[in-house]
């Protein structure tokens, strides 16, 4: 069972927020790992002189967000991995901030180029192969589909997704996942829409500069890209 440094709670309100932080100090120190096991909830209160219904609030809350799981007839446990249906905090913090089309292509335009450049430095031939699957089946597409036809969401997101786990970096990962998932969604009501064939051609450019390693390509190709991101706001608003 992990050791944590617990003390003596003296407020009177919002006991099971105070439960809350005390427990995720814990896990920001490292005195809680994946896989250890919580002390029971007695012993949590009675080190930290709360009642128990209030720590079994505070891991209730934790469990919801992933962050524990209660294994019947062992305890609680802190998460080895994210698991999926969770609540995402994460998630929910950026839902939150101000959607405006201007802050989301800047952070996408700083963050896909920063994560791009580190899978170019970090893909597999397996990796980049995956990444082939998936540029082939959009030019497919596009052979069976008008010019004029318009990319969807789930293609974009599969793509760019694909590169995000070349990096191999949880961390990076982590974020990517949120921020592509709030660009695509936004770009629906902020962004004019793509044609199918621009983001296939895009799509095979970024896969050729990570190919060869061709940091000049890529910059060519977000040179291009993060101006047309802010042309489709504008001709979305005109």
């Amino acid at each position: 069972m992990a050791e944590m440094s617990l003390s003596s709670i003296r407020k009177k309100e919002k006991v099971t927020d105070l439960v809350l932080i005390q427990i995720k100090d814990s896990l920001k120190r490292g005195e809680l790992k994946p896989g250890d096991k919580l002390p029971g909830t007695s012993e949590l209160a009675a080190k930290m002189g709360v009642g128990i219904s209030s720590v079994r609030e505070a891991i209730k809350m934790l469990e919801s967000l992933g962050a524990v799981e209660s294994r019947q007839g062992e305890g609680t446990f802190v998460s080895t991995t994210c698991r999926d249906g969770a609540a995402n905090a994460f998630e929910i913090q950026f839902m939150l901030l101000p959607r405006t089309a201007e802050y989301l292509v800047q952070f996408r335009g700083l963050y896909e180029t920063a994560y791009t450049q580190l899978a170019m430095e970090q893909a597999s031939p397996a990796d980049l192969d995956q990444v082939e699957a998936i540029v082939a089946a959009l030019e497919e597409k596009v052979k069976r589909l008008p010019p004029d036809a318009l990319v969807e969401t789930r293609d974009e997101l599969d793509f760019h997704r694909s590169v995000l786990y070349c990096t191999h970096n949880p961390y990076v990962i982590k974020i990517g996942e949120v921020a592509l998932e709030l660009f695509f969604d936004a770009v629906q009501n902020l962004l004019a829409p793509l044609k199918i064939n621009d983001a296939a051609e895009d799509h095979r450019s970024i896969l050729k500069a990570l190919r060869s390693k061709d940091t000049a390509l890529l910059q060519k190709v977000f040179h291009h890209n993060i101006p047309a991101w802010y042309a489709r706001f504008q001709n979305a608003n005109q």
